[in-house]
This record gives structure tokens, C-alpha cells and sequence, in this order.
């Protein structure tokens, strides 16, 4: 085996989607999640607005694809592990069947989270622009 080999990786498996919607809602998801890692701003913006707020946009960005509110947690979690430091990336998923370990994890690892995502909400409550 030559070397260029070694460090080949292979395609990704067919994921057998049933239809062309299937196919379609996990480009778009893709496309997204890629666009995000690299926008660090954009990123850093989504988790700190909270859950409920990825809920409220991302259902009615993707409306016409319907996607399910499980999936659209999943990307959440998925951002969140983004949003934090390589070294903490790997006990976070390591703690993902675990909430409250979760929970504590992102508190060391973001201390201020809680607290920005509080300003947040302050400033949209006392902005004339609203949300």
C-alpha cells in the first residue's frame, strides 16, 4: 500500500434515502452545518440565543422540508460541541448520554454562557426593533 493510499478516506456509505425530499433536507442540513463551522461569529451567535430560539428559526427555515423537531435538537447539540474548545469537545461526547454531566461540562467550559444568553435577552426585550 503506498502512502498517498493510507491517507485516503473512503466515500461516504449510501445512506438509501426512500425519497428526493430526504436527499434534498440532508444537503440542506449539510450545506448548513458546513457554512456554520466555518463562521465563527455566526456560530458563537446561534448558542448563545438558546434553544428555544434555534427551535423558532431553523423550524421555519427548513418548513418546506419539515424537519422534525429531534432533528433539529440534534443540530443543536451539534453546535453547542462546536462552540467549545477542542479539549472539552471530547468529554462532552463522551457525556452525552448524561444531562447533568452535560450540564457542568458546558458550565466549565463556557462559564459565561448563562450570563450572555441573559444580555441577550435584554437587549431584544429593550430594543426598538424587537426580534
Amino acid at each position: 500500500m503506498s502512502a498517498p493510499e493510507l491517507f485516503h478516506l473512503p466515500d461516504l456509505p449510501n445512506a438509501g434515502y426512500a425519497t428526493a425530499r430526504e436527499r434534498e433536507l440532508s444537503d440542506h442540513i449539510m450545506t448548513f452545518l458546513r457554512d456554520i463551522e466555518r463562521d465563527r461569529l455566526r456560530l458563537l451567535t446561534v448558542v448563545l440565543e438558546g434553544r428555544a430560539r434555534w427551535r423558532q428559526v431553523a423550524g421555519s427555515i427548513w418548513r418546506g422540508l419539515r424537519v422534525g423537531t429531534e432533528e433539529i435538537d440534534a443540530m443543536f447539540a451539534y453546535l453547542e460541541l462546536l462552540a467549545c474548545p477542542p479539549a472539552v469537545q471530547a468529554r462532552l461526547l463522551k457525556a452525552r448520554q448524561s444531562p447533568d454531566t452535560w450540564r457542568r461540562l458546558m458550565a466549565k467550559a463556557q462559564p459565561g454562557l448563562e450570563a450572555q444568553r441573559e444580555q441577550l435577552r435584554l437587549m431584544a426585550k429593550w430594543s426598538p426593533h424587537g426580534r
